[in-house]
């Protein structure tokens, strides 16, 4: 069991890089979703990708770090703030 990750929950890969090697298909700032765990060192199983070095297709979750959704939704709002200016700039032109 992990207890900082939990099933169903989006994470985001930092390090896709392993000692001398890249780790298959992982991508570094992709979106995985936690699928499961490996029952021995809480590696995380992803949805949309395999570990082919481990027996249990799982990555090491100090590999990956929550979606902060309140800075998502922030950037978000400002750049619709920013995106309504444009749009009236646009129509006093």
């Amino acid at each position: 069991m992990n207890d900082t990750f939990r099933i169903g929950e989006i994470v985001v890969c930092e390090n896709a890089k392993g000692k001398w090697y890249k780790l298959g298909s992982l991508k570094e700032n992709e979106m995985y979703t936690v699928i499961g765990f490996n029952p021995y060192d809480g590696g995380l199983v992803l949805k949309e990708i395999k570990s082919r070095w481990s027996g249990r297709n799982a990555y090491r979750a100090d590999r990956f770090r929550k979606v902060d959704y309140k800075f998502a939704n922030k950037v978000l709002k400002e750049f619709q703030a920013q995106e309504k200016e444009i749009l009236i700039l646009k129509k006093t032109i």
